[in-house]
């Protein structure tokens, strides 16, 4: 482990680029796991009419008890971090090294990438889906080009639609190479619905009235293209997000920094529907396969 002691160099720290959470403002949000690991969720089963019968005693049709399914979701997600900021350290580098700029460092580039990422992976595996129950997916793969990028989202949006999602609450998430394709098609983003805190999250405008969220290629799962969602079809909760700095504790002479967070990422059995993945390979996404 380097640590590098300060001669005559800048009394100030190069901090490497970092971004806040991508996904965040989109996730859902709705269940409450405060106090639990896991939650279950009851989803009233379809109800087929039939035909009103004018005699009888049952002209209504015969009675039965309105069914349900029950999805049990259990988070798994327990992270942490420990680092130390030693005073002689500390003393000996100008005391650049400030342990709230570097929490506020380690949530940036460790933590929300992270937790990025997985939901990302999570939605478009369709996390916590009874067996043999998917999110819709296009039937063939393809790669994404300037020459049907347009027409792989307006098929998306209209896959949703044909499922009664709501038009409103839709973004599509897509790496910043395959966003290149959206530029190079020419598309009116809706530029002057932006500003500067969605640029910072990496709002990008609207295509088809959906909101565009670019995130780095990397962030997107292996496999999928892009991962148009409805927000409320996803639960996502961060049960635990602790950040802290113990001056002093036993053993160390300076600052112990510590972080923890609990968190998780499901797809609502009742709502799976409303998140589609443009798959480019036959591969499950996150996979490593690359067969067509």
């Amino acid at each position: 482990m380097a640590i590098n002691l300060v001669t005559e160099y800048q009394k100030k720290l190069a901090n490497h680029f970092s971004t806040t959470s991508k996904t965040d403002a989109y996730a859902g949000k709705a269940y409450n796991f405060a106090g639990v690991k896991a939650i279950e969720v009851y989803t009233i089963d379809d109800i087929d009419l039939n035909d009103y019968t004018r005699s009888g005693t049952t002209r209504f049709g015969d009675v039965s008890e309105v069914s349900d399914t029950k999805q049990t979701l259990t988070m798994t997600k327990d992270r942490a971090f420990t680092k130390s900021i030693d005073k002689g350290n500390a003393a000996e580098q100008y005391n650049i090294k400030r342990a709230a700029e570097v929490l506020q460092m380690i949530d940036r580039r460790a933590i929300a990438p992270e937790v990025d990422k997985y939901r990302l992976l999570k939605w478009a595996q369709g996390n916590g889906l009874p067996e043999g129950h998917t999110v819709q997916k296009n039937a063939s793969p393809a790669l994404l080009s300037a020459d049907n990028i347009l027409s792989a989202i307006f098929n998306a949006s209209a896959a949703l639609s044909e499922k009664l999602v709501p038009l409103d609450n839709r973004v599509l998430f897509i790496g910043e190479a395959d966003f290149v394709f959206c530029k190079l098609a020419n598309v009116v983003l809706g530029g002057a619905q932006l500003n500067e805190e969605a640029v910072k999250r990496g709002f990008r405008g609207t295509i088809d009235g959906i909101k565009i969220q670019t995130v780095p290629t990397a962030y997107i799962p292996s496999n999928v293209g892009f991962i148009l969602k409805y927000k409320g079809a996803t639960v996502d909760p961060v049960k635990l997000k602790s950040l802290r700095v113990h001056k002093d504790p036993p053993g160390i002479d300076g600052d112990l920094l510590e972080g923890r967070i609990l968190y998780d990422s499901f797809v609502l059995d009742a709502m799976r529907d409303g998140v589609y993945v443009w798959k480019t390979y036959a591969g499950a996404p996150g996979s490593s396969s690359t067969t067509t």
